[in-house]
């Protein structure tokens, strides 16, 4: 017998199995999470979770995308802010700031150890989409700075993607390490963006 949630039930729902699933990705990573962990924190059914995901990844991939869409809005905030600051500097502020955000939403543990499970769980067209968007929204984000687009948005990725990853050696750089970022990200800005 299928079970009937009303809009607001499944809304409530939907927001405890994000929340559990955040929870999840921050402390025991989501291959060691299982869908009765995620369903008891909603308060339903195991049988009714697959109403709300088609898989436990699905839910890891949602939450995945709220990041990204956190981090991409504050970074578009930062650029606005700075926009009278000199390129390299607007630039090096958005980095700072979004690097300081990953580092603030103790999902390293989940992009280090479980986004290659995800990735590789996740259908294919899904993929291509998320890969595009994350595209998009970083020439949307580069725009400004590179008008006469000579910075290859794939270069600016893949340098956000390197220094993203320098949060997951916070330990081993030990107390240096906010010094190191910022000498990273602007030593980046310093050969990506033209001085203006």
């Amino acid at each position: 017998m299928s079970i009937a949630f009303s809009d607001k039930e499944k809304e409530q729902i939907q927001k405890l199995l994000r929340e559990a699933a955040w929870e999840c990705a921050r402390t025991i990573g989501m291959k060691k999470t299982t869908v009765e962990q995620l369903t008891k924190a909603a308060d339903i059914s195991k049988g009714a979770f697959y109403l709300f995901y088609p898989s436990k990844e699905m839910l890891f991939f949602e939450v995945l995308e709220e990041l990204h869409a956190m981090i991409y809005s504050r970074a578009a905030e930062v650029l606005s802010e700075s926009a009278a600051l000199p390129v390299r500097e607007r630039a090096a502020r958005m980095l700072l700031e979004s690097c300081r955000l990953m580092e603030q939403s103790g999902m390293m543990l989940f992009w280090e150890n479980d986004l290659p499970t995800l990735l590789r769980k996740l259908p294919d067209d899904l993929l291509r989409e998320h890969y595009h968007d994350d595209e998009t929204h970083i020439r949307a984000l580069l725009e400004p700075l590179n008008p006469d687009g000579t910075v290859p948005s794939e270069l600016v990725a893949a340098t956000v993607r390197t220094l993203m990853l320098t949060i997951s050696h916070k330990k081993q750089i030990g107390k240096l390490y906010h010094q190191v970022l910022e000498t990273l990200v602007r030593g980046a800005c310093s050969q990506l963006f033209a001085d203006g």
